[in-house]
């Protein structure tokens, strides 16, 4: 994800824009996982400038699990294709 995060902010960012952020997002049957990859971005900066746009990593694993959860019901009810 940093590689990503390094191109975009080397080739692709304009002058005044803010630092990239990427969000890692992981789900199998038994586990979810959310993470932020801030590119060697200070953890303190990155939470002081982007707190109040971006949701807590444990709010996005609870919709993860929520959206899993419904789509092995419905798969469950197409006879577990």
């Amino acid at each position: 994800m940093n590689f990503y995060l390094n191109y975009w902010k080397r080739e692709v960012m304009a002058e005044g824009d803010n630092p990239p952020v990427g969000l890692l997002l992981c789900s199998d049957k038994d586990q979810t996982k959310v993470e932020y990859a801030t590119a060697g971005l200070d953890q303190q900066l990155f939470v002081s400038r982007y707190l109040v746009a971006l949701p807590r990593p444990e709010q996005l694993q609870r919709l993860i699990e929520g959206d899993r959860a419904v789509w092995e019901q419905r798969r469950e009810g197409q006879g577990g294709l």
